[in-house]
């Protein structure tokens, strides 16, 4: 096995699922990742690495992500150790899109397995889906009806008022204390190499010119997956219920996808109303889906250096982490035959989808 810069030919046909590909690499650069693949007859994996390219930080801070697909576990155990080559002090093995139960031996010290919440739809059809949503639920699908439309973000237009809506989120998140910093070369990247090859969509919700709500999704035949989402808090606009309207075409499409569970993504279960996650939450839930568990796993490679993450950086990465994105987060254009493909050249722009009282009903 060897860990290659450049994704191996036909590596977005091999993948399980969109976090393993090429598109999804490109997007992770914008976040300050530096992907790198692996793959041999046992499995293959996306490696995003992570590290303040700073003289003496650089060693200090390198941390790992990992997305993988394997048949034999030795896969993971080896990438592992090539991992700890490089000098990341931490390595997770998924996370809430995409999990990994491996299996390590019970003495290793530096395993600890994490298990996270999601918030799962059996897609069976329009009427049982409405079937288990809570009455406000439904009645605020009827109700954004009258007004709102949803469409994928295709254009540039549609792409700033995407951006415009995750700043206010972005902006309410932070006075709660809860990092969300998104760059727009993140959503370009989405939208440029991954919409294209239909491993992710994003849609936006609008009352006349106004934005209300966005999300952004990735698909594959079992699952359709939120990834993000923004809304406005304009008092005068949210009670047009953009985001119920953005969840309720999303659910549809994927079932016009093929795909069998909607993912509605990670949540925090509490009944603590202070809690940062609890209204979101609390929302999530009325939509009648079931709590299920993805399970990953965490490593700590190298102890000394885990600890200096821990107690010097973490503290102020909720600060510091703008100012590292705009350091060290990096988008570029992919080179493909043609050249790059601009926002407002991507093909294949959908129809808008118009809620309508006949849609909501069938």
């Amino acid at each position: 096995m060897r860990l290659a810069t450049l994704a191996p030919s036909g590596w977005d046909a091999r993948i399980a699922f969109p976090v393993q590909s090429v598109g999804f690499a490109e997007a992770a650069r914008a976040l300050g990742h530096r992907p790198l693949f692996a793959e041999d007859d046992r499995g293959m994996a996306l490696v995003l690495i992570r590290r303040v390219a700073i003289p003496f930080l650089a060693g200090w801070t390198a941390r790992a992500k990992v997305y993988a697909h394997a048949c034999d576990a030795s896969f993971l155990a080896e990438l592992v150790d090539l991992v700890r080559g490089l000098g990341a002090s931490h390595v997770k093995l998924g996370d809430s899109i995409w999990g990994s139960a491996a299996e390590w031996p019970e003495d290793r010290r530096e395993v600890r397995r994490v298990a996270y919440d999601v918030l799962l739809h059996d897609l069976a059809s329009d009427t049982e889906i409405l079937a288990r949503a809570r009455r406000p639920i439904r009645r605020n699908i009827r109700k954004a009806t009258a007004e709102v439309t949803v469409a994928e973000v295709r254009t540039g237009a549609d792409l700033r008022d995407y951006l415009f809506l995750t700043e206010q989120t972005g902006r309410r998140m932070r006075t709660r204390d809860v990092a969300a910093v998104y760059p727009a070369s993140y959503f370009e990247a989405l939208l440029r190499e991954m919409v294209p090859r239909k491993q992710a969509v994003l849609f936006i919700a609008r009352a006349d010119d106004a934005p209300l709500a966005g999300g952004a999704f990735l698909i594959s035949p079992q699952r359709f997956v939120q990834i993000h989402g923004c809304s406005t808090r304009d008092r005068a606009l949210t009670p047009k219920q953009g985001p119920t309207a953005v969840f309720w075409h999303a659910m549809r499409r994927a079932r016009a996808e093929g795909c069998a569970v909607f993912d509605m993504g990670a949540v925090t279960p509490t009944a603590d109303p202070a809690h940062p996650h609890y209204s979101v939450y609390e929302y999530k839930k009325l939509w009648g889906g079931r709590l299920a568990k993805i399970e990953s796993t965490e490593l700590v490679l190298a102890p000394w250096k885990h600890r200096f993450q821990s107690v010097v950086l973490a503290p102020m990465w909720d600060r510091l982490h703008p100012l590292y994105l705009g350091l060290f987060g990096d988008c570029p254009r992919r080179a493909v035959a043609g050249g790059s493909v601009p926002v407002a050249e991507l093909p294949g722009a959908s129809p808008v989808l118009a809620l309508s009282g006949h849609e909501q009903h069938p």
